[in-house]
């Protein structure tokens, strides 16, 4: 039952399980050994990196028998709702979507989500490509019928605004916008922070005509959307080691022989690598960028930042029925 709840949560027409999402498929086959991978993100991206080093891998693993057809700039989906809907359809058969939308799946992905849940990148890594991760992936895998072909990120999201963030105390009564998470929102109010929401696309105007005081993002989105120009000041405060889902579905894998299958799980940990690669790449060039461009960019002791939030996120775990989940993470941190 709870596979078919994925279906019914994430199309928009009304589907009764894995039979419709087939008979969707058959009305427009294609080639059936053809993968459909796509992404909001443009062709420069980590995720477009990743996706043709799977390209690139599958191919040459299947002699050519598996082939992959890559889409860019939101060709297919212009975030990762749509392309999560697109899965259950059979419009796409596999893409990067980050935990947010994965509750509407299984609410225990949240907690990836939350504020300063890693304390490094290494942290991250030791939960994701370890016991934990393999264990999350099962989950989601047993109770949908997505399948978790690796796991990537989003970067480090940091904190800019008009003006320095030295303590915790200049976070009072400022306005930040913020992703539509409640425990999110609740890392920030605790902060003394207003945190409000404001579409993406709107938040240069936003933030020259003060709508809104301050964001957070990590250093390429920053960059790419030039918010430094009117909000220099980047504080470091690496809450958020953003944790992405690399997904496909059992309907799309049943295509495949298990050789096949072989080459496609072998082909998408090639992927994963490489995706993690460019974002790291990415981040760097883009710090770089920022400073050459004028962003002042200041370190802040994150210690208080962690402390003062420590009760949502003990909160928010039990809420999603993780509390265990929650406190091995902690266990592996630094």
């Amino acid at each position: 039952m709870r596979k078919q709840l994925f279906l019914l949560a994430t199309a928009t027409l009304l589907l009764s399980g894995c039979g419709a999402v087939k008979e969707t498929a058959d009305n427009d086959p294609g080639d059936p050994k053809k993968l459909i991978l796509a992404t909001q993100l443009d062709a420069n991206s980590p995720y477009a990196v990743g996706f043709q080093a799977f390209k690139e891998a599958v191919e040459e693993k299947t002699g050519g028998a598996v082939t992959a057809e890559l889409h860019t700039n939101g060709s297919l989906g212009g975030n990762e709702d749509m392309l999560l809907q697109s899965i259950a359809t059979g419009g796409v058969d596999m893409a990067v979507i980050s935990p947010g939308f994965m509750t509407q799946v299984l609410r225990e992905v949240d907690l990836f989500s939350l504020p300063y849940l890693f304390t490094s990148y290494e942290h991250w890594e030791r939960v994701v490509d370890g016991e934990i991760g393999v264990e999350m992936s099962e989950l989601i895998e047993r109770d949908t019928n997505l399948q978790v072909l690796g796991y990537w990120t989003a970067g480090v999201r940091q904190y800019y605004g008009p003006a320095p963030l030295a303590h915790i105390d200049d976070l009072r009564n400022v306005s930040i916008r913020t992703q539509d998470s409640p425990a999110i929102q609740d890392s920030w109010t605790a902060l003394g922070a207003l945190p409000t929401s404001v579409a993406w696309d709107e938040m240069y105007q936003a933030l020259q005509n003060r709508v809104v005081d301050a964001s957070e993002n990590d250093f390429t989105n920053i960059y790419q959307s030039s918010h430094h120009e009117v909000t220099p000041y980047l504080t470091l405060t690496n809450h958020d080691y953003t944790t992405r889902f690399f997904l496909t579905s059992d309907i799309v894998m049943e295509r495949f022989s298990k050789e096949e299958q072989q080459a496609i799980y072998e082909a998408a940990e090639e992927a994963t690598v490489a995706a993690r690669h460019a974002d790291k790449e990415l981040a760097k060039q883009s710090l770089e960028r920022l400073e050459e461009e004028g962003a002042i960019v200041q370190e802040i002791d994150t210690d208080p930042l962690i402390e003062q939030t420590e009760e949502v996120r003990e909160k928010a775990a039990a809420q999603l029925g993780a509390t265990e989940l929650y406190e091995r993470i902690r266990s592996l941190a630094d």
